[in-house]
């Protein structure tokens, strides 16, 4: 069984791969057309969009992790505070 905080992270990562699955999913299938109107044969064209769908998900990763770090540092500055509301 897992427990709260895991489960939460659980969701958290599902909840990220669905949004960058949804947002590749557009791109790749405008990327496979051009490469289809190209001329690029299907072996290559399906290797072009693994290739892409791993730079891009590491690029996501990372944009990930430097949000969580700088949420952490916030809230290690002021806990009592969400990190992203906005100050008046």
């Amino acid at each position: 069984m897992l427990k709260p905080n895991e489960s939460r992270d659980l969701k958290k990562q599902y909840k990220r791969i669905l949004i960058f699955l949804s947002i590749f999913f557009v791109f790749a299938l405008v990327l496979c057309y051009l490469l289809m109107l190209a001329g690029i044969s299907p072996v290559l064209n399906g290797f072009i969009i693994i290739v892409c769908a791993s730079i891009f998900y590491l690029l996501f990763l990372f944009i990930c992790a430097k949000i969580d770090k700088r949420k952490a540092r916030k809230q290690l500055e002021d806990p009592t505070k969400d990190p992203f509301t906005k100050k008046k």
